[in-house]
């Protein structure tokens, strides 16, 4: 490691560096462009990530951090994937609003191969419009099964990296390393994990999740948008005409349960409901009806999205005026960037203002 400069990244100093994460490093600066790194859960990658921002930063050399751990992330809240540029942040720096979000919704990939594989392509080039051509990508520590081989090399072929870094404890990453580099081993570095490396419980990941929503979250006010400005990926809303007030009313007193907001079409009426309905409406109607009850959704996690579908902020669902044709958001997202939100993207997680994840 080079001495001469103290490293900029405070995680870092007193480290012990492995002689082959400085190759590593070598290598990524001689390279420049696309590393991935690759590990199982609790192996070092962010450190590791963190290495090679610090020697790429203290080298004069631009580099971007994408961050692709939906469930332990260190750049922006959980359920999204990040960017980070340095400069403009030095090493060491996790925000909590890094320069680029893509709400996925979940903390798992699992279910969501598709949108974390867009996801990183869409970070990749946001950075490179920004004049960053070195790029470092922290991949998930999904590593294991059928599901987690598909998303590891559709990752690999959408950003065709120059180098990949392989953290492993033994031999576990083996067959996942076969089958994405054919059996090629220049193709990529077998890395020793760092000896900070620590294996979190499950309650220790759950309360860094909640932690960081709490962080994100803790500037968040209500924003009321009109339906109309909003189209909705997730729920089957937007695809109908909305019912007026009589129409609603009516459908309340055929369910016992009040109806905030409804659409009708052809093929299906939609409506929200305060309460879960048990029995379908009698007398049949003409098309069928799905109803939406308003404990499912409350609190649900949110992507508010502009026209070009890029993550704005996230948001959480909030008590709305839906009778006079709005939906309230509690959300940390820039009021000057209001009017661009024309998307709401529902994810699979309810979490609470305070950050705490509802079931």
């Amino acid at each position: 490691m080079d001495h001469h400069h103290p490293a900029q990244d405070p995680l870092l100093q007193g480290l012990e560096i492995p002689p082959a994460w400085e190759e590593a490093a070598r290598l990524f600066l001689k390279r420049g462009g696309i590393t991935m790194v690759l590990g199982a859960g609790d192996t070092g990658k962010s450190t590791l990530c963190r290495y090679l921002v610090d020697r790429a930063f203290r080298a004069g050399e631009a580099t971007a951090l994408v961050d692709l751990d939906l469930g332990q992330s260190h750049l922006g809240p959980p359920a999204a994937l990040g960017l980070a540029l340095f400069p403009p942040l030095f090493p060491g720096d996790a925000p909590i609003f890094p320069h680029a979000l893509v709400f996925v919704g979940q903390t798992s990939p699992a279910g969501a191969v598709l949108e974390v594989v867009v996801g990183c392509r869409v970070l990749v080039d946001r950075a490179q419009e920004q004049g960053v051509s070195r790029v470092v990508v922290n991949t998930s520590g999904f590593v294991y099964g059928g599901a987690a081989l598909r998303l590891k090399r559709a990752q690999l072929e959408l950003l065709r990296p120059r180098l990949l870094l392989a953290l492993a404890r033994g031999g576990e990453l083996a067959p996942l390393m076969d089958h994405l580099t054919g059996g090629d081993p220049a193709a990529c570095m077998l890395l020793p994990v760092s000896s900070r490396a620590v294996r979190k419980t499950m309650e220790e990941r759950r309360w860094n999740r909640e932690a960081r929503f709490q962080r994100f979250f803790e500037p968040a006010r209500p924003l009321t948008l009109p339906l109309a400005q909003v189209r909705w990926q997730g729920l089957p809303w937007g695809r109908g005409a909305p019912l007026d007030g009589p129409a609603l009313e009516s459908w309340t007193q055929r369910l016992g349960t009040p109806v905030f907001y409804g659409e009708t079409s052809p093929s299906r009426t939609v409506l929200l409901v305060k309460s879960p309905v048990l029995a379908p409406p009698l007398p049949p109607p003409a098309a069928p009806v799905h109803c939406l009850s308003w404990p499912s959704l409350k609190w649900r996690l949110l992507g508010l999205q502009d026209q070009l579908h890029r993550t704005l902020s996230l948001g959480l669902l909030f008590p709305s005026p839906w009778r006079e044709g709005a939906v309230t958001i509690w959300t940390p997202l820039d009021p000057g960037l209001t009017s661009q939100v024309r998307c709401l993207k529902v994810g699979k997680m309810r979490v609470s203002p305070a950050g705490r994840e509802l079931q």
